[in-house]
């Protein structure tokens, strides 16, 4: 079958955002076709020849990022129709909407099996199938044929991190990735250990060089994703504001326990982060909050669980020291996990494969629509925005105009021809540079 898969291509330069694209050009036995689409496009592919068409996370409809052309094309379009969604205890509301709106056959959804009927209930969305997925799996590449992967006891560098500071309306997940590098750091300083530990969005990694850094620790910091904080109808921040601006001294912490703790789902969308995989696959002993990260990996066996009170972090430090220890954790996990295949982006393709071919068989008239995989002649001749491949975006800006790239909206910066981003950038530079002085 010929599946059209939209996403947004101001999006893809991250590895995750790219390789969960990606894996459908390079591993599904059906044809997949890619074509950007965001709030701001005109939207003018034709989809009649199209089996199905599926709308990718990296458009986020919980924040509208859906043209009136877009909506159109796919409210009209009479063909199977799927979707991959992540993020989704963001402005839920508005994705149910959205959802419903463009008519969803079929939804990929990073909600746990067992709290889908919570989240989605059946009533809202009859005739939608809902099928749980992690938000990342292990590219076919990772680990592999790698030149001077040195195992983790000859690592100079015993511990490494990079986190994101998270809004306090995330909750108690959100404030974990913070807290789990922020005690580690405090204690590998006093105790004059080997780290390079930080969470603010200037240290952030991109591309190729986030996997140099992997590569070059002893262990990798980590804890669960997600957020267990529903804000069913996008209230929930200008709640907080409007808190701040009564009491101007709250901290973060009285804004969590006033506000955000009362709605925490506990256990609703705890997950595992697609940086486990990578650490696993370069050899790199994870060290983790105590967490169920979806089952996918055990303590003792593939990780080595730290408190979140940091009462054992002596003993994990001394387990870090152990080369015979490390050596053996790394390879187990990298067995379990990556050498079985079980989360391989090979099998989550061949499931998603499944499920289209499963949504696409229940649509009332098929005709016109399946069309062999071989057969190029079906696709229009024109010029036309839709490629065989993702496009990848550019890295270069995230890491050198943070700042500046944060205030106007990346999808924004990204969106300038190149040219006048290169002279941009030497100009915000002095900005920055100018307010930091």
């Amino acid at each position: 079958m010929n599946i059209l898969l939209l996403y947004n291509a101001t999006q893809t330069y991250t590895n995750t955002v790219f390789e969960h694209l990606a894996c459908f050009a390079r591993q599904s036995r059906h044809r997949f076709f890619f074509c950007h689409a965001d709030q701001y496009s005109e939207f003018s592919a034709e989809l009649s020849r199209f089996a199905a068409i599926g709308l990718h996370y990296s458009v986020r409809l919980p924040f509208d990022q859906v043209s009136p052309s877009l909506g159109r094309a796919l409210s009209e379009y009479g063909g199977a129709k799927f979707l991959f969604i992540q993020d989704e205890y963001d402005h839920t509301h508005r994705a149910w909407h959205w959802i419903k709106q463009l008519g969803f056959h079929l939804v990929f959804t990073v909600v746990p099996t067992r709290q889908i009927s919570t989240i989605y209930p059946a009533a809202e969305f009859p005739g939608v199938r809902f099928v749980s997925n992690l938000t990342g799996y292990v590219p076919q590449y990772l680990g592999e044929a790698i030149p001077h992967l040195s195992p983790p006891s000859q690592r100079q560098l015993l511990i490494g991190y990079r986190g994101r500071p998270l809004p306090v309306r995330y909750g108690q997940l959100g404030i974990e990735k913070v807290a789990v590098g922020r005690m580690v750091k405090t204690y590998c300083d006093v105790h004059q250990i080997s780290s390079d530990i930080s969470w603010s969005e200037e240290s952030r990694i991109y591309g190729p060089k986030w996997y140099e850094f992997m590569m070059s620790c002893r262990a990798m910091l980590g804890s669960e994703s997600g957020s267990n904080v529903f804000d069913w109808d996008g209230s929930l921040g200008d709640r907080i504001a409007d808190f701040k601006k009564t009491d101007p001294a709250a901290t973060d912490e009285s804004v969590y326990e006033r506000l955000v703790r009362p709605h925490e789902i506990d256990g609703a969308m705890n997950q595992v982060s697609p940086r486990v995989f990578e650490a696993i696959a370069f050899r790199t002993v994870l060290v983790l909050f105590e967490g169920s990260y979806s089952g996918v990996v055990q303590a003792g066996e593939h990780f080595i669980a730290l408190r979140k009170d940091g009462s054992n972090l002596d003993e994990v430090v001394s387990r870090l020291q152990d080369g015979a220890y490390v050596d053996a954790m790394a390879e187990r996990a990298y067995r379990d996990v990556i050498a079985s295949g079980k989360y391989s982006y090979q099998a989550f393709v061949l499931m998603v494969d499944e499920e289209i071919q499963r949504a696409v068989a229940a649509m009332p008239s098929n005709r016109g629509r399946l069309v062999a995989a071989n057969d190029r002649s079906s696709l229009p001749d024109q010029p036309s925005p839709i490629t065989t491949s993702p496009v990848r975006a550019a890295v270069t800006v995230p890491a050198e105009v943070p700042s500046l790239a944060r205030q106007l909206g990346y999808t924004l910066w990204a969106r300038l021809p190149g040219n006048i981003r290169s002279e941009l950038k030497p100009v915000l530079k002095r900005i920055i540079k100018r307010r930091r002085s």
